[in-house]
């Protein structure tokens, strides 16, 4: 608790707009406190599960809770306490002064506020101020509707048990619901809301009252505890302090966040979690974003933060194997297209043009669920197929790929053209080369492991003896074959192989050189207008598994100051929120302090010549093992 306070996220003044808001979560249910005028605090309402249920099947709007105080507001200042995940806040109007703690409730699914007022302000009131309940693409102003389906109707307003319940209907069936409840206390009041959604049945507006009425009739003390031992007994997993103040706060800010995301039992995270802004990008994105939000959890030791993906996977199996079908013709597949819903289907409305349509997106997505398996050692996530779909999954992921390779006159196996997220396209590209690659190499490690006996062993085998190695060219890597990297760009998809699949590292001296030239290269091309902060994280990792930590640490201080982006709250917002990131920066860290790959565990593997005191306990690596190490004086003590 003492050290976590440390890091606490405190504003001076009251966050004038969502991007700097204070952010509350349970998995599902979300919330950003901010002033919204001079006499409103807000607390926008988010639930990842609230979606369109039509065409690309959109994340939707729901609304705010608004306080309006009677005075002018003068002053204000919020604390976001880490270890108890709560916020506490102050507001100074010309008529009195408010205090508030709030949080949103670990295991319930309610927002829970208590608030003290003095002077004038004990008459400020509460309301509710719907969303508008589309999808903002479709209403942009001046522009024509991008799809022609009926607007969703308008949020009605009902008493229900007593109870003010907002109702927004949709086109598509369905509904949800915001219902709360305010409660006089001793020392002022209390309000519990929460959100709930249904489709086909319009029984959101029941479900919704039923939990605000169940919270409300729970012990205040009971509730609270219940909340704080969630919390109390997920931080302790393991244990992470570096000689930079900043950057040791921004890595547990991120698992704050994360934990505020993502549950076992939850949908998987999106590019919002459970808070919700107008966004260009309202569903689940493949070429890099869910994949890179979830690589903390694994060295963290905290599986079951990314249990809500390993599960996703396993319960839309179907879903994946259609899209093969769907998209390549394919009944021996499985695939993803660009972007998907929480079905992992496409729809029909994605705006996914088929260009970017790539095979090794799913192979990537797969790679965590590998990273999952590898970190647990639970054998069932393999061997348990009629349960866990990894291996039927990434055997299908990879007979993609056989389809379309053939043999060249140089007596290799090529790849045709495809997509090189999001650089362009290119036959042979390192991209889709380094991810085939892995694949073949994990089913073959998984047949020999398990004695599946698999009939395409062979196969895959011949494709890694006679698959073309990465091109490369007097800059590093390039792009593919007929493609150099010339332009400044902020994936780094054409290093794969180097992180996170780490199938080429600097033991070998001839990979090393290659490696610096082509991490080099991409960085500082066209004056690197390219290279956005989250590129920085990336290029951390990439660095860190050269073994070199003062070009990590460079990045990882290019990737805070990056004010474009990174918001003072620590959420990242190119224009709309992609909160992954930020949260990559934690695994950046993590692979300076310890890495597990290729069968082999390096304790401080790429620690900065300035770093002489770091301190870790109960880091996960592959095997299921857990480390601890400490370092003084610049050197290793256990």
């Amino acid at each position: 608790e003492v050290f976590l306070s440390r890091h606490d996220l405190i504003w001076e003044a009251l966050p004038a707009r969502f991007d700097d808001g204070a952010f509350l979560g349970n998995g599902l249910l979300g919330a950003m406190i901010y002033r919204d005028s001079d006499n409103r605090l807000r607390w926008e309402v988010g639930r990842s599960d609230v979606t369109e249920h039509r065409r690309d099947n959109h994340r939707l709007p729901i609304g705010g809770l608004v306080l309006e105080t009677r005075g002018k507001i003068q002053a204000g200042t919020l604390r976001l306490d880490l270890w108890n995940a709560e916020v506490r806040g102050t507001v100074t109007t010309t008529a009195g002064k408010i205090q508030f703690r709030t949080l949103v409730h670990a295991d319930e699914l309610a927002l829970i506020l208590e608030l003290e007022a003095s002077g004038g302000e004990r008459g400020a009131q509460f309301s509710w101020l719907p969303g508008h309940g589309q999808d903002p693409r479709n209403q942009r102003p001046g522009q024509p509707a991008r799809f022609p389906d009926p607007l969703n109707p308008p949020a009605t307003t009902e008493t229900i048990d007593g109870l003010p319940v907002c109702i927004q209907p949709r086109h598509a069936g369905g509904e949800f619901a915001t219902a709360w409840q305010e409660i006089t206390t001793p020392g002022g009041r209390r309000v519990i809301l929460s959100v709930a959604d249904s489709c086909p049945a319009q029984t959101a507006r029941r479900d919704v009252v039923a939990t605000v009425r169940k919270v409300a009739a729970a012990d205040a003390e009971q509730l609270g505890f219940a909340h704080r031992r969630w919390w109390h007994a997920m931080y302790p997993k393991s244990f992470v302090s570096v000689p930079d103040p900043k950057l040791e706060s921004f890595y547990w800010i991120q698992f704050y966040k994360l934990a505020s995301a993502s549950r076992p039992d939850r949908v998987p995270v999106d590019l919002l979690g459970p808070w919700y802004r107008d966004t260009n990008w309202p569903r689940i994105w493949w070429n890099l974003n869910i994949q890179t939000l979830y690589l903390p959890v694994y060295a963290a030791n905290q599986i079951a933060l990314g249990e809500s993906f390993v599960r996703f996977l396993d319960a839309k199996r179907a879903n994946f194997v259609r899209n093969a079908k769907d998209l390549y013709g394919l009944d021996d597949g499985a695939t993803v297209p660009h972007t998907t819903d929480y079905e992992g289907r496409r729809g029909d409305g994605s705006s996914a043009p088929d260009k970017y349509i790539n095979p090794g997106d799913f192979t990537w997505a797969l790679h965590n669920y590998y990273l999952h398996y590898r970190h647990a050692m639970d054998h069932a996530l393999v061997t348990d197929q009629a349960r866990h779909a990894f291996y039927p999954l990434l055997r299908g992921s990879i007979n993609v790929y056989l389809h379309f390779l053939k043999p060249g006159a140089d007596g290799k196996l090529h790849l045709p053209v495809q997509h090189s997220p999001e650089y362009g396209d290119a036959a042979d590209n390192n991209y889709n080369l380094s991810l085939l690659r892995w694949g073949c190499q994990t089913l073959l490690d998984l047949n020999t492991r398990y004695r599946f006996n698999d009939p395409l062993a062979p196969r895959w085998q011949d494709v890694l003896a006679r698959l073309v190695p990465y091109p490369p060219d007097e800059h590093g890597l390039r792009i593919g074959t007929d493609v150099a990297f010339t332009k400044s760009h902020r994936h780094w998809s054409h290093l794969l192989m180097v992180h996170p699949l780490h199938l080429m590292d600097a033991r070998d001296p001839a990979d090393r050189d290659l490696l610096y030239k082509s991490i080099h290269h991409w960085l500082t091309v066209d004056n690197s207008r390219g290279v956005y902060g989250w590129s920085r994280a990336a290029a951390a990792s990439l660095y860190a598994a050269l073994g070199d930590g003062d070009n990590a640490i460079d990045s990882i201080h290019r990737h805070m100051a990056d004010q474009r982006f990174v918001r003072p709250n620590t959420m990242y917002i190119e224009n709309s929120p992609v909160i992954e990131c930020s949260i990559i920066l934690a695994r950046s860290l993590q692979d300076m302090l310890l890495q597990s790959h290729s069968n082999l565990i390096h304790v401080f593997p790429a620690i900065p010549a300035a770093w002489k005191d770091v301190v870790f306990h109960n880091l996960r690596t592959e095997g299921a093992f857990l480390v601890s190490a400490g370092r003084k004086n610049g050197q290793t003590e256990w």
